[in-house]
């Protein structure tokens, strides 16, 4: 099966939070797990509004379609098989960024 790596933004049904269906939506890749498995955040054309969320600057150089949002407190572990499309993957400030914002959320020091 292949392989994702964090940073790459992938075109996947994203579910719901309150559980009741999905959208297929952008994600950014947090990690792979050895299940086949992998660990993404929500990206969104919302505007950005909370303070886990990272604007995506370089939106069209990544292939997205829209000025975007990584919103970091909406994390979904899902199967690879969900994945439909490969668009791009972040560079620069925005995984060291991604990482602090995790570290920040889940109140981890260092």
């Amino acid at each position: 099966m292949t392989n994702y790596n964090f940073g790459e933004i992938l075109l996947l049904k994203f579910p719901y939070s309150d559980g009741k269906g999905d959208a297929k939506r952008p994600v950014v890749v947090l990690a792979q797990t050895d299940l086949e498995d992998i660990v993404t955040a929500k990206v969104t054309s919302m505007e950005q509004r909370g303070e886990y969320d990272i604007a995506i600057d370089a939106w069209k150089d990544v292939g997205l379609l829209y000025p975007s949002v990584v919103r970091i407190d909406k994390l979904a572990t899902l199967s690879k098989q969900r994945v439909e499309k490969r668009f791009g993957t972040l560079v620069g400030s925005y995984k060291p960024e991604i990482i602090s914002r995790i570290k920040q959320l889940f109140k981890i020091e260092k």
